[in-house]
């Protein structure tokens, strides 16, 4: 939701957030130390106030060694109904003696766009798609190249969790904590956050991840168990979804090259269709006005910034 106020609250500072691409974001220099304990504050447009209960941070659990493995049969995609390819990531870590750790696991994944926007139907004039309905013989669509280096971003479609049960005190080698679909064989960057969180937000996020994959999918009827740390500050009656966790994390960035990787990708970009001199389109452009390029608009899902461990040679 837009427009809320939202803050982090520990004991002797308060955090405003900032509101961008439909998320909130925390400022740049914003910074957590170990042992500290926060509060997330919502303020909404109405003047509805939640709250979350305390969460302390945990100590982070570096990881050592990052790889990736390919499967030409990764999962079975259910829409092109054939098992579909991708990667593997799989790490390792020394797991720390004496104490219960649990883990949760994000990903990122940057790959170069081939096109920064597609016209179906259409054509691109100052910044938007003009509809080509009603024009003999015109281009089902165009592909317009990015003015500049521009990057797809890609987050993980699953929940990976582990606990350290049966691994306490172990060197945890080849852990596989990351599936990444073949979606298309451009290169890709793949940075992989490994997160220690507390128990309860590891039940949580199981109980979402046994959810999912046991019990028909994000659709299925939402059990009481993924009621999660937020509350609603004048009426503890209702019923508040979703959590605020407070987590430690260390990061490992691989570079996968995939050009020559065997399988077939799973639907890639279009081929591309570029607009020239002569083609039957509306407010045709003069021949000096070609090539079009779009520029990248930077957002949740695409960047304009080299990432970092981009290979400076790509």
């Amino acid at each position: 939701m837009t427009g809320c106020q939202v803050k982090f609250i520990s004991d002797n500072k308060t955090i405003d957030l900032i509101e961008g691409f439909d998320r909130y974001f925390v400022p740049n220099d914003f910074k957590v130390n170990k042992g500290e304990t926060w509060e997330l504050k919502i303020i909404l447009p109405n003047g509805k106030e939640y709250r979350s209960s305390p969460e302390t941070l945990i100590d982070e659990v570096s990881i050592s060694n990052i790889e990736s493995k390919y499967d030409l049969e990764l999962y079975y995609d259910v829409p092109d109904k054939r098992f579909a390819p991708g990667h593997r990531i799989l790490i390792s870590f020394q797991e720390p003696e004496d104490q219960e750790n649990y883990y949760y696991y994000e990903y990122k994944s940057y790959e170069t766009e081939p096109y920064c926007v597609i016209c179906n139907a259409g054509v691109l004039r100052n910044g938007e798609c003009i509809s080509t309905a009603g024009i003999r013989w015109a281009r089902p669509y165009f592909t317009y190249n990015c003015d500049s280096p521009c990057w797809r971003i890609r987050v993980n479609e699953k929940v990976k969790i582990f606990d350290d049960e049966f691994t306490n005190g172990k060197f945890i080698e080849n852990l596989e904590v990351a599936e990444v679909p073949l979606y298309s064989k451009r290169d890709i960057l793949v940075e992989l956050q490994q997160y220690s969180i507390s128990y309860d937000a590891y039940k949580y996020y199981k109980s979402i991840k046994d959810l999912i994959e046991n019990n028909g999918g994000l659709n299925a009827p939402l059990p009481s168990v993924l009621i999660g740390n937020l509350y609603n500050t004048k009426d503890q009656d209702e019923i508040v979804l979703g959590r605020f966790t407070v987590a430690s994390g260390s990061s490992k960035s691989i570079y996968i090259p995939r050009r020559k990787l065997e399988g077939n990708d799973i639907r890639g970009p279009k081929p591309a269709v570029i607009e020239k001199f002569g083609d039957r389109v509306p407010q045709p452009l003069s021949r000096f006005d070609y090539p079009i390029f779009a520029s990248c608009d930077e957002g949740a899902y695409r960047t304009g910034f080299k990432p970092l461990n981009w290979p400076n040679n790509d």
